[in-house]
């Protein structure tokens, strides 16, 4: 369970999801990744699952992709759609976390660092709507 810290939120603004940090064990930040739908991910650096990418979904009209930093903290991220390349810088959170957004459907993200990349397909993320009545 994560307890709320002082960082603040990050919203992102084509998807109207938001990242917020909470602490993990051991003290270490939190990543939670919050959709309307809820939260859909917690992250802790340096844990059993920690991945160069996380997370990595696409909407009707967005695409986003999450992971952890490598040391030296530094990704170039890349979204590809058909025959397209998007380079999209991404935003550090809490100095262990890295996030990356851009408006339109894309197929899949490359994540490359000084010594690695790794190219990840998008998920579809469909939000729940309401019932109908």
């Amino acid at each position: 369970m994560t307890h709320a810290m002082t960082f603040p939120t990050t919203p992102l603004t084509a998807s109207g999801w938001e990242l917020r940090v909470g602490r993990g064990s051991r003290r270490r930040p939190a990543l939670e990744v919050h959709t309307g739908d809820g939260l859909i991910d917690v992250a802790v650096p340096g844990g059993l699952d920690a991945s160069l990418v996380r997370g990595a979904v696409r909407g009707r009209r967005w695409s986003v992709a999450w992971g952890e930093l490598p040391p030296g903290g530094e990704v170039l991220v890349e979204f590809h759609a058909k025959g397209s390349v998007v380079k999209v810088p991404a935003v550090t959170i809490a100095g262990a976390f890295w996030v990356a957004e851009v408006p339109g459907r894309y197929r899949s993200v490359a994540v490359t660092t000084a010594v690695d990349q790794v190219s990840v397909r998008l998920r579809r993320f469909r939000e729940a709507r309401p019932p109908q009545r």
